[in-house]
């Protein structure tokens, strides 16, 4: 039977992983976990990967080496529980032509759900409506609230999590606008059914706008000053990707304003420093980093890595095999 190896640390793998996933690799088969808490003695690393035929690697793993390679020459594919394989691969790892898959296609059907629940709630009025029953309100503020139809949502950035907030969309009877350089009119239009606009005109344009861009050099602040003031008044500006996309400054300079509700769950600095004036301003709404997999939902990337083994194992394609020659653009 083929080596399977699990080369990763107990905690990350008490997240991930059920006993009846276990079970299920030692079916397909000879199954070996990493024994130790952390990765300090690579020799002791390159030792037990020996001989890998099919390594499952996540959070924190060991880049995939030159070392690696040599001591496994039958390796048949990885499967990374985690979303970028960036910091967990090597060149020679991509020049050896050896499939791997991610776990983003689990992760982000938890961030299309959730930026989907924030877009609605946010419309609806659920992050200001409480606070002003509180303090004696009704209905005051009713003209505010608007119902999830009949609006424009911009997306900025169709990779996988923007893939999936956009498939979620075709349930709503919304208007679907995309900036994305690497898609031409004709891709977004046939693939999601949506318009492919200009960054400027989506941020003028749109009700709600949700990031979804991946980090590179090109995307750096590419929220700013200049496109914040296009935001129109009422309307929804939501961040469940990365802070690297946003000056901070610019956003909290705009927020002040108070002329629209800006929802986010990933900031320049995690937790948000105590005098930010973004954990006091009323149409900012802050979560802590939430927005993907969480807890429960963590054991479907468990579920996902044993699926993608077995297709391994079987000699059929992945179904998240990422495409390696595209690195330069991914998330």
């Amino acid at each position: 039977m083929q080596k399977i190896t699990v080369l990763m640390s107990e905690r990350t793998r008490e997240r991930v992983f059920l006993d009846e996933h276990y079970e299920f690799l030692r079916t397909l088969g000879n199954l070996h976990i990493y024994d130790r808490s952390d990765f300090s003695d690579m020799e002791y690393v390159y030792d037990f990967v020996e001989g890998t035929d099919i390594l499952i690697s996540g959070w924190g793993t060991p880049k995939i080496d030159a070392e690696m390679l040599v001591r496994c020459p039958s390796l048949k594919g990885v499967v990374y529980a985690g979303g970028t394989i960036k910091k967990r691969i090597t060149q020679e790892f991509i020049d050896s032509g050896i499939p791997i898959s991610d776990s983003k296609c689990v992760d982000s059907k938890a961030v299309g759900v959730t930026t989907l629940g924030l877009a609605i709630a946010a419309c609806k009025g659920a992050f200001f409506l409480p606070d002003e029953l509180r303090n004696g309100l009704w209905r005051e503020n009713y003209h505010k609230v608007v119902d999830f139809c009949g609006l424009k949502i911009g997306i900025v950035g169709a990779g996988v999590a923007g893939r999936e907030f956009i498939r979620l969309l075709q349930n709503f009877d919304v208007e679907i606008l995309v900036y994305d350089p690497t898609l031409s009119a004709e891709e977004i239009k046939e693939q999601f059914n949506a318009r492919k606009c200009e960054l400027t005109e989506l941020m003028s344009a749109s009700d709600v706008i949700s990031l979804h861009a991946p980090t590179l050099p090109s995307t750096k602040e590419m929220i700013n000053k200049d496109n914040l003031t296009l935001i129109k008044d009422g309307a929804v500006f939501i961040n469940t990707a990365r802070a690297w996309l946003v000056d901070e400054a610019a956003l909290i300079e705009e927020c002040k304003k108070g002329r629209f509700t800006a929802i986010l769950d990933v900031t320049n600095v995690e937790p948000v420093e105590a005098d930010s004036p973004l954990r006091t301003l009323r149409n900012v709404v802050l979560l802590p980093h939430i927005a993907g997999t969480t807890n429960n939902g963590v054991k479907f990337i468990g579920k996902h890595v044993c699926e993608e083994t077995e297709r391994l194992i079987k000699g059929e394609p992945m179904k998240c095999k990422v495409d390696l020659s595209k690195l330069s653009v991914l998330a």
